[in-house]
C-alpha cells in the first residue's frame, strides 16, 4: 500500500437523514474518511456489519446514542462505534468520521427512522 493524498475535487459531496457529508475515498485506503456537520443530528438508527466508525467531534455538542445508551459528546471527544453495534445522534455537530475498514453501503443495515 502506497501513502496517497485525496484532493478536495475529488470527494463526493451528499447529504444523508439531516447530515451534510463529504466523503474522501481513495483506492487501496486501508480506512475512509467522511467531513460531516450537522445542526439537528442524523435521523437513522443504522449498524454496519464490517466497518469501525470513529467520530472525532470538531465543533458542537449533542449526544451520541450507541447500542441504546445515551453518551452527550461536546468539542474535542472521540466516539468509537465497533462494527455490528446501532448507532444515531442528536445535536448541532460538526466531526471527522473514519471508517475501518472503508466503509460499503453494503455492509449498512437500517435500523428504524429516528425523530430528532
Amino acid at each position: 500500500m502506497k501513502p496517497a493524498v485525496i484532493r478536495r475535487e475529488e470527494a463526493v459531496d451528499l447529504e444523508k437523514h439531516g447530515v451534510r457529508m463529504r466523503v474522501y475515498t481513495g483506492e487501496g485506503a486501508p480506512a475512509g474518511i467522511v467531513y460531516l456537520e450537522t445542526e439537528t443530528g442524523h435521523a437513522e438508527e443504522f449498524c454496519h456489519e464490517k466497518s469501525a466508525f470513529i467520530y472525532y467531534i470538531i465543533e458542537g455538542e449533542g449526544v451520541y446514542v450507541l447500542g441504546g445508551v445515551e453518551h452527550p459528546v461536546r468539542t474535542g471527544d472521540v466516539v468509537v462505534v465497533p462494527p455490528q453495534n446501532s448507532i444515531y445522534f442528536v445535536g448541532r455537530i460538526r466531526a471527522v468520521l473514519v471508517t475501518v475498514p472503508p466503509w460499503e453501503e453494503s455492509g449498512e443495515r437500517h435500523i428504524r427512522d429516528v425523530r430528532i
